[in-house]
């Protein structure tokens, strides 16, 4: 099949809704061909045309045309295992759990001896409420690669959910071992201590998870609960009043980054993650999503000013003097732009930029 017949193909199953592309109603074979599939030794030049469209789709974070180049590349080339397992993650990624197992599964029956590969797989059970299922697929992926992080945490929650609090504690510290700065584990673990009475623990614990992640509600809650339980009126107070202002931002920011999943480039949907952000006082999310707002139109002076703005106002200076060096570069002959920037580098006290901007500003009113 050519490339561009693997295109179009790609170009129609994009027109039906992600939602509507059912990964059962893909073709399947005897599996025969690939038994001994090894990615290790795939060459470039022998991929089905199609992963290049995943992989651009899939850089550009446009997950539904991503989802369709994938299904075009399954249609051609029959149980290709590199596309089931790419399929799978996305499918997780998309949130539609039992899609992302029908992917996965299939591509353990193609190559079972990869097995060390789907730990997706078993995030996929969880997902789904199928603890004890995902607890023993979470064991076979370690039993292959015992210091794999994101299995490792897996099958702590697994074994949580199954009542197995001091195994899942212990796991848990394993997991914060291989990786300190780990804000998810810390967080779980401090929940286990309080659900354990281990008060004083639990404090520690929850201190730490709120200075990893100090932008996620769930360690405020837990400080809050805690510090009520010791008596700490006023501390307690305090963390609850800053939980219950994450919460609504999270939750908020939970709906708009769904709905980006199947519409990557919305600017209104963008903008509004970079609000919520700014909300939170999130400087890096904050930067993050001003980059994703950015790709939808590299060349956008409007932007830029909007990004300005928004780190200006919650007080980083390093991001904001970076936008203005790029409004500069944009906008040489823009008044208003120079007039905005004479603005910002006065807000910062940067005496030498205010006055050169003021004067370049003077100089374009004069033309």
């Amino acid at each position: 099949m050519s490339a561009l017949s693997l295109l179009l193909a790609a170009l129609l199953l994009a027109q039906v809704p992600a939602t509507e592309l059912d990964p059962r109603l893909l073709p399947r074979g005897d599996g025969a061909r690939w038994k001994d599939f090894d990615p290790a030794k795939l060459e470039r030049s022998v991929l089905p045309a199609g992963m290049e469209e995943v992989q651009r789709a899939l850089l550009a974070q446009d997950y539904p045309r991503a989802l369709a180049a994938l299904h075009a590349v399954l249609r051609q080339t029959e149980d290709f295992p590199p596309a089931w397992h790419q399929l799978g993650v996305l499918y997780f990624r998309l949130q539609r759990y039992g899609d992302a197992v029908v992917c996965l599964e299939r591509y353990l029956e193609l190559v079972p001896q990869r097995v060390g590969d789907t730990r997706v797989l078993a995030h996929g059970y969880y997902s789904l409420g199928e603890y004890a299922r995902a607890k023993a697929h979470y064991e076979r992926v370690l039993e292959r690669n015992p210091k794999e992080l994101e299995a490792l945490r897996g099958h702590a929650l697994a074994c949580m959910r199954l009542g197995e609090s001091e195994r899942a504690l212990s796991e848990l510290d394993a997991v914060l071992a291989l990786d300190p700065r780990h804000a998810d584990a810390a967080t779980w673990r401090a929940s286990l201590l309080y659900d354990l009475e281990r008060l004083d623990d639990a404090l520690a614990a929850a201190a730490l998870a709120r200075d990893l992640d100090a932008f996620q509600p769930k360690p405020w809650f837990l400080l809050a609960r805690i510090q009520a339980d010791r008596g700490e009126e006023k501390a307690a107070e305090e963390a609850q009043r800053r939980f219950e202002e994450l919460s609504v931002i999270s939750q908020e920011l939970r709906a708009v980054e769904n709905r980006l999943l199947y519409r990557p480039g919305d600017r209104l949907l963008l903008r509004s993650a970079c609000e919520l952000h700014r909300r939170a006082g999130n400087r890096t999310q904050l930067r993050e999503s001003l980059a994703r707002l950015f790709r939808t139109d590299p060349s956008s002076v409007e932007l830029r000013l909007y990004g300005l703005e928004l780190t200006a106002g919650l007080g980083d200076e390093a991001a904001a003097r970076l936008l203005a060096e790029q409004l500069a570069q944009l906008a040489p002959e823009d008044v208003l732009v120079w007039e905005r920037l004479e603005q910002f580098y006065a807000s910062i006290k940067d005496r030498k930029l205010q006055i050169e901007a003021g004067e370049r500003r003077l100089r374009l009113r004069g033309k």
